[in-house]
């Protein structure tokens, strides 16, 4: 099964959650399959190079869509594995009425998130709506990351029938020392500092827009003045300088620390420093990478009851690390319980370790190379059985 990877950008490129799963799926499916990605160049980065032999994975980027349009087609897949709605569109044009099965994986609700990032139904909010539904209708295969965005998308039994879940991966933790870009020393140098005057320190790193909720963790430091932490804030987005005027206003500026976007060796070095993480999502979380990274590290991450989240959180019976709801005063009073009980903390710092071992990138691939192969029998589109008629005719001389 030759399996063609379509999505706007890849992490190597660009960082982002749904750009690293697609990237880091495919490297280590080229160990079982072949696999290529198609991909557009992100603004800016019209130098990159049209075609890269990366390990055993073919990447075809393009300056644009209508080039990519053209070309998928003549590029050998057995089955397309898209991304996003503008990855299944471009797909759709460009393979007409040939018949490749298509694979989606779904990350998020886009024209929820659209709703709630721009506060009205506008027309682009409509737009993305009706592709979902196409997208959802025209897929031989529907996959998720959890229950719950499954179940925000799939609307009717149909659906219901190709869809499947699994939880996303992450790489194994460093080992040793890790070594930070020169323009990020000072992150190290302050941390330690904090760490050498009694200060326990939680991180956080978001999109920072609505939804996540970055701006209430202000309102939560708040609560927590009597307790010897620090805040550090990482990530960018559309809320970035109404975080740092919030911080501001609120006296706020020597305990919480804006950092805007990092590498992920500075976030990795963090998560390893810190002695809680905390996600402060107020909705729609289909999983949330970075609660899975924190764990990595040994860093228990407070979550709110949102979405994916609190389904992993369940099934891992991680659910003391949840918080009863999404205010600032029912985020601080998770933090400040564990702030008392370092013991408590210590234990789920080995939990969340041991969880974190089972989701590897190596073993959460094969799941989903299997996953995939078994929906696709179960929806009729693995084989070809006119093909292996005629292959069983013994032609006469």
């Amino acid at each position: 099964m030759k399996i063609l990877v379509v999505t706007d950008h890849i992490s190597k490129d660009f960082k982002n959650g749904t750009w690293e799963f697609a990237y880091k799926f495919s490297k280590y499916a080229s160990n079982i399959t072949e696999v290529s990605i198609v991909t557009l160049k992100p603004k800016g980065m019209e130098n990159l190079p049209n075609f890269e032999q990366d390990g055993k994975v073919k990447i075809y980027r393009y300056p644009d869509k209508f080039k990519i349009i053209t070309d998928i087609k003549q590029i050998d897949h057995d089955v397309a594995f898209v991304h996003t709605v503008k990855s299944f569109v471009l797909y759709r044009v460009s393979i007409g009425l040939r018949s490749k099965p298509i694979i989606s994986m779904i990350h998020g609700t886009s024209y929820l998130e659209r709703l709630n990032n721009v506060g009205k139904k506008d027309l682009k909010y409509y737009a993305l709506r009706i592709f979902e539904i196409y997208r959802v209708a025209a897929s031989d295969v529907l996959l998720f990351a959890s229950k719950y965005m499954m179940f925000n998308s799939v609307r009717s039994f149909s659906a219901f029938r190709k869809a499947a879940y699994l939880p996303l991966a992450i790489d194994a933790p460093e080992k040793g020392d890790i070594k930070l870009p020169d323009s990020e020393k000072y992150i190290k140098k302050n941390i330690e500092e904090d760490l050498k005057n009694g200060y326990k320190i939680i991180f956080c790193i978001r999109r920072i827009v609505s939804r996540t909720g970055v701006l209430h963790l202000v309102d939560m430091m708040n609560f927590l003045k009597d307790y010897n932490v620090k805040l550090y804030l990482g990530g960018t987005g559309t809320h970035l300088e109404a975080l740092k005027n919030k911080v501001e206003e609120n006296g706020l500026s020597d305990r919480i620390k804006v950092l805007g976007f990092i590498s992920d060796e500075a976030k990795n070095w963090i998560y390893r420093r810190s002695y809680l993480s905390i996600v402060p999502t107020r909705t729609l979380e289909g999983f949330c990478i970075s609660m899975l990274e924190s764990m990595n590290y040994g860093c228990p991450p407070i979550v709110t009851p949102i979405g994916g989240m609190f389904e992993f959180m369940k099934d891992n019976d991680l659910l003391e690390l949840v918080t009863s709801g999404i205010t600032a005063q029912q985020m601080a009073k998770k933090v400040e319980y564990f702030i008392k009980d370092k013991g408590k903390r210590d234990l789920y710092s080995k939990k969340c370790k041991e969880v974190a071992a089972k989701h590897n990138y190596d073993d959460i691939t094969k799941r989903f190379v299997l996953e995939m192969t078994y929906m696709l029998e179960r929806a009729g589109k693995l084989i070809n059985f006119k093909d292996e008629v005629n292959s069983a005719i013994v032609k006469r001389v």
